[in-house]
């Protein structure tokens, strides 16, 4: 299963992490099984905001003790988290993923097309 991660710091929380960033380094290196994707959010103008993971995992409470025991969450460095799970599409394992998902994207717009008019 993935779920996507999204932290924004709260006030001074980026410019705290620096002090903590090796630790934090150190946890994500030691959990890279867990690491799909991760990166930094930054602002049009190149501010870091936040951060921003997709773990993979089996379950929600795996996620929950990952961000339990991350250096940033542990120094409170963030306003909000969210975690959400997600259903990549984009790449697939199925090279044809998108193709089927157009035809049935098409077939069920059909369908509702046949409902409205049957019942008109």
């Amino acid at each position: 299963m993935l779920t996507v991660v999204r932290c924004l710091y709260r006030p001074g929380g980026a410019e705290e992490r620096l002090h903590i960033r090796d630790v934090h380094v150190e946890y994500m290196i030691a959990n890279r099984h867990l690491l799909e994707q991760g990166g930094a959010l930054v602002s049009p103008e190149g501010a870091v905001e936040g951060m921003f993971l997709i773990l993979r995992h089996d379950s929600r409470a795996a996620v929950e003790a990952f961000l339990a025991g991350e250096p940033y969450t542990r120094a409170s460095l963030f306003a909000t988290t969210t975690i959400e799970c997600f259903d990549r599409f984009v790449p697939h394992a199925d090279p044809h993923f998108l193709e089927k998902l157009l035809v049935a994207a098409r077939e069920w717009i059909a369908a509702k097309r046949r409902k409205a008019g049957a019942k008109t």
